[in-house]
């Protein structure tokens, strides 16, 4: 969806932007300068590997709120019967009546949260591994930025 790319890009490169200009963030990139070829590849990302993932998960955070009441009326959109189908606005425009603006955010902070797992899921009982996947509990957003940024390097992309 066209909207939540431009929240997405546009949160995660105002995010690095305000990092890279601060002093913490001169002060790295003029480490890294002197540093040269002597960094490996993560550590020659400009944000550093955990910023990366924590300002891919906002942005993707930011996202998904920014465009959840489009979602919203997507889904009511496709419950409706045909004989009584409404358009896109005028769905709209009844689920604000009936619910107010915060029917259109309804079930955002269980999908928000949804990224949130922590560590004390159930595990098996032989190999104590968790039952849900990990790969499921770190957010698609962060894991991008943080390969996007990583092949920068590793291409000699700027």
């Amino acid at each position: 969806m066209t909207p939540s790319g431009a929240v997405f890009y546009g949160v995660y490169d105002i995010l690095k932007s305000a990092y890279l200009h601060s002093p913490e963030g001169r002060e790295r990139l003029q480490h890294m300068k002197q540093q040269g070829d002597e960094l490996n590849a993560l550590e020659q990302m400009e944000l550093g590997p955990i910023r990366t993932l924590i300002y891919g998960a906002i942005a993707g955070a930011c996202s998904e709120a920014a465009t959840y009441p489009f979602e919203v009326v997507r889904r009511q959109l496709q419950m409706q019967v045909r004989a009584t189908q409404m358009g896109a606005l005028q769905t709209c425009l009844k689920i604000v009546e009936q619910g107010g603006i915060p029917a259109l955010y309804a079930g955002l902070v269980p999908s928000l949260l949804q990224i949130l797992k922590t560590a004390a899921e159930p595990t098996t009982p032989l190999t104590k591994e968790p039952l849900i996947s990990s790969s499921r509990c770190i957010p698609s957003a962060a894991i991008s930025y943080l390969v996007y940024e990583f092949m920068k390097i590793v291409l000699k992309v700027e």
